[in-house]
């Protein structure tokens, strides 16, 4: 088969010991047969080391109760919490502000309460505050809720990070250069009280709190 790629038969010829000669076509052919062939492991072998070493999360059928994993929500905070006066360990309550929907039609309804608590309350030049949750409410009782906050929607003073902790935003202030009026060593030592004095995370009671579930949520049959 790999010589009659290579050779052809010149019919001029046949019959004599001189009847084969190069076939160039042939060749190219087979050399791109070799490379297509070639490609196409490469490309399988690399498909199944990716299938191997991820994991994909399969999605929900349509008769589902389960809320997904990744599924993100606002909540409303149920009251107060700041870095100054907050500790590890404290309680803290939220509402759902938006219905939860199962791909089945099921629902957590808007207002169903939440608890957390603050799992780390720190101060200083950086401070960071985490919440965990702990469980939300259904109508056969308390489902565990596993999620991590992802946002803070219309608080400019408080950012949010990827482990979840929200930080105080740097502020930026109007520097001694831009201003008209001269300024003494005192004003300038005051600013960088104030600077420290102000570096808090605060959010109020009725904040809007974007969370993402870290694990789904399985509700009853209706």
């Amino acid at each position: 088969m790999a010589q009659a790629a290579f050779f052809a038969i010149d019919p001029s010829k046949e019959g004599s010991g001189n009847s084969f000669y190069w076939n160039p076509e042939g060749w190219i052919m087979a050399r791109f047969r070799f490379a297509s062939l070639g490609l196409s492991t490469v490309i399988l072998a690399g498909g199944l080391a990716f299938a191997q070493n991820h994991s994909f999360a399969p999605l929900p059928s349509a008769n589902s109760n389960e809320i997904p994993e990744g599924k993100t929500v606002l909540i409303r905070l149920g009251q107060r919490l700041e870095t100054r006066n907050a500790r590890p360990g404290q309680h803290f309550k939220a509402l759902l502000a938006e219905d939860l929907l199962t791909p089945n039609g099921n629902m957590l309804p808007r207002g169903s309460r939440i608890r957390g608590h603050i799992s780390r309350a720190s101060q200083g030049v950086h401070p960071r505050l985490l919440l965990s949750f702990d469980g939300i409410e259904s109508q056969r009782g308390w489902e565990p809720l596993m999620a991590s906050v992802t946002a803070v929607p219309g608080e400019h003073g408080v950012k949010d990070n990827e482990d979840g902790s929200l930080e105080a935003a740097s502020h930026t202030s109007r520097s001694s250069s831009d201003s008209d009026e001269p300024r003494s060593p005192w004003s300038r030592i005051g600013g960088v009280a104030g600077f420290f004095a102000d570096r808090s995370v605060r959010l109020e009671k009725g904040a809007i709190l974007e969370i993402r579930l870290d694990h789904s949520i399985q509700l009853a049959p209706r």
